[in-house]
């Protein structure tokens, strides 16, 4: 089913109201601000039949605030939603999209983006508020400096943990480094199963994409998973000590999952239409280790992040 521009904005505006009655409000030069923006122009283009001047940056823009929306209206009435408040309040200075690289330098501290790592962590944090319960969730401000892991919650009788990574990079070392450092904080939790979930938005290859018009969501998808798993691969293929190490202790479960997420064109019998992808993607990190448990919370994530939660 097509969602008309007319419907996703609509539910943007709502959106940006409920964000102010938490005192969330948009800093200047922030990219809350700058998206709004962005997609405002966009669909006023769109409108008046300036599709010529329709580009990526705004497809991105609404494609990714009308997710948060969806997202955040799927949990804005659970018990523990208030939870999350200090992460949204976050949403002023950090990006709120998950379906494009960002900028290092964070337009309103001007210092290094470390705020926009933050947003797996809060997408983990609704799923978890969704499904379990007694969440807790690393402050995102005076946080315990990366040993904890980001969230925890009950679930089903057992005690579950994500710890949540934004790479920057993608060789070798630079992802064991942050497999490395989830694991850490996994261990030492008192947990009885963990989970390290990546956000890939900053190495996707979302330029191969982005300018391409496709005829079904799948042949975009398929681009950007070969990527994850190419990358994976080699790195079972060249690190599989360093990653025997990492995932030695049973609480670290050896299956990580990877949000990849990015915006694309679909040729259908209404003309082009903008689309978002999006899927969480696990990986064995060590194979045949996976047990059902692993499975089942993994895909609970899955539906989670496509609506169906």
């Amino acid at each position: 089913m097509i969602t008309t521009y007319k419907r996703i904005w609509n539910d943007i505006e709502e959106l940006y109201r409920f964000l102010n009655s938490l005192d969330v409000n948009a800093s200047f030069r922030s990219h809350l601000e700058h998206d709004y923006l962005t997609a405002s122009v966009f669909v006023e283009k769109y409108y008046c039949g300036r599709d010529t001047e329709l580009t990526a940056e705004g497809r991105s823009a609404i494609g990714g605030l009308h997710e948060l929306y969806k997202w955040i209206w799927s949990v804005k009435d659970c018990a523990e939603f208030n939870k999350l408040i200090p992460h949204l309040q976050m949403l002023s200075e950090s990006a709120t999209r998950i379906n494009s690289t960002t900028p290092m330098i964070n337009p309103v501290t001007k210092k290094q983006d470390d705020k926009s790592n933050k947003l797996i962590e809060t997408i983990v944090a609704m799923y978890a508020i969704k499904i379990g319960k007694d969440v807790t969730i690393d402050d995102p401000v005076v946080s315990s400096g990366g040993s904890n892991p980001d969230v925890m919650f009950s679930y089903q009788g057992k005690k579950i943990a994500f710890a949540c990574k934004t790479l920057r990079g993608k060789s070798g070392n630079t992802v064991c480094d942050n497999l490395r450092s989830a694991a850490k904080q996994i261990a030492v939790a008192d947990c009885d199963a963990g989970y390290i979930a990546i956000n890939a938005m900053n190495i996707l290859p979302h330029k191969k994409i982005s300018q391409t018009k496709f005829n079904n969501h799948l042949e975009p998808l398929s681009i950007l998973t070969n990527y994850i798993d190419t990358l994976y691969g080699e790195l079972k293929k060249n690190s599989s000590a360093d990653l025997a190490k990492i995932f030695s202790n049973a609480k670290v479960r050896p299956v990580i999952l990877t949000l990849v997420h990015s915006n694309t064109r679909l040729s259908t019998c209404l003309g082009d239409v903008s689309t978002m992808l999006k899927k969480t993607h696990p990986t064995e990190m060590i194979d045949g280790m996976a047990t059902d448990d692993d499975i089942s919370i993994l895909s609970d994530v899955n539906k989670f992040i496509h609506n169906r939660l």
